[in-house]
């Protein structure tokens, strides 16, 4: 067969297999595509009430309030700040209560309370101020006052007595009487601070005599009595706090990252120390140290860098420098 009837069959047979593939493919086009449904988002109805529907429960309805009479027991006097006994009756309804208000207060209003639930008799604090009160039995929805019973508050006696001179930073020894009510306190502060802030204080709970640590700073000072409640100054003592007397006696110069030995006298108050520093370091930061507690002398460390330095007395309580003595670094 000659090579050019081969060449026809071949692309005869090409032709025709081209033309099955193209009419499989219109076929298939032909074929519906399948309905893929839109997605449905369900949300609950509404619910509409009907004549069928339950209501409902309601919630357990409260008892009427009880109005009826009380009465109250007190002492005619109490000091102030003191707990005292209350004895009453009354219709105890659901956080009635009892309270200790002026005598013109609005009835909404109350200072210290207690609930009636507590039962009789029942403890009462008194208010710190002095003057005339009233106890009062008071609903505690209605805020109706079933009861009123009069209360004369007294001022308490207190005495302080202390040194009228101490060192800044020691420990002062204070003696006291006083009505010694839960959290009150005693606090040695500057003259200045307001009332109802403190410095070093201890709580009267610890009896007579306490002791207290003086403020650091020299100058007129105070003795307080506060009060727990309230914060409430009841006395006053004057005290004067005057400069601790420090020496300081080390080398004049001293080599690089060497021992000095140091020399001093002072109060040694707790955790009182004395630092060795460069002379241009800020006042209350330190380098090498000792605690004064160690005794006299004490051995510091020299700086490692050549210059200016200081020996500091330091106290313990703020970080105040309260003595510096110059020494020279040496290569």
């Amino acid at each position: 067969m000659s090579e050019s009837p081969r060449r026809n069959r071949i692309v005869t047979i090409i032709v025709v297999l081209l033309l099955l593939l193209l009419a499989l493919l219109l076929v298939k086009c032909q074929k519906k595509k399948p309905v893929v449904p839109e997605p449905v988002t369900t949300t609950a109805p509404a619910v509409i009430p009907s004549a069928q529907s339950a209501p409902p429960a309601p919630g357990k309805p409260l008892p009427d309030e009880v109005l009826t009479a009380a009465t109250l027991e007190v002492p005619a006097q109490v000091n102030a700040g003191k707990s005292f006994a209350v004895k009453w009756t009354g219709p105890n309804n659901e956080k009635d209560y009892i309270t200790v208000v002026r005598k013109d207060a609005a009835a909404h209003l109350y200072a210290n309370y207690e609930d009636a639930r507590k039962g009789s008799p029942l403890e009462l604090l008194a208010p710190i101020e002095t003057g005339e009160w009233e106890v009062r039995y008071v609903t505690d929805r209605s805020k109706t006052v079933l009861a009123r019973a009069p209360l004369l508050v007294v001022s308490n006696e207190v005495t302080l007595s202390a040194p009228a001179e101490v060192v800044a930073g020691t420990v002062v020894t204070v003696s006291w009487t006083g009505p010694n009510n839960a959290a009150d306190y005693l606090t040695l502060v500057p003259k200045s601070l307001p009332d109802g802030q403190y410095g070093n204080y201890t709580y009267t709970t610890k009896g007579s005599p306490l002791t207290l640590t003086a403020p650091i700073a020299e100058g007129d000072s105070e003795l307080r009595y506060m009060t727990g409640q309230g914060a409430k100054v009841l006395q006053r003592f004057p005290i004067r706090v005057i400069a601790a007397k420090i020496e300081l006696d080390a080398p004049a110069t001293a080599a690089a990252g060497s021992k000095v030995s140091v020399t001093w006298s002072g109060p040694n108050n707790t955790g009182d120390y004395i630092t060795l520093v460069p002379q241009s370091l800020a006042d209350g930061q330190y380098a090498s140290y000792a605690n004064t507690d160690a005794g006299s002398p004490l051995t510091l460390v020299a700086l490692k860098s050549a210059g200016l330095a200081e020996i500091r007395y330091m106290s313990g309580q703020g970080g105040k420098v309260l003595k510096r003595r110059n020494i020279v670094i040496t290569p």
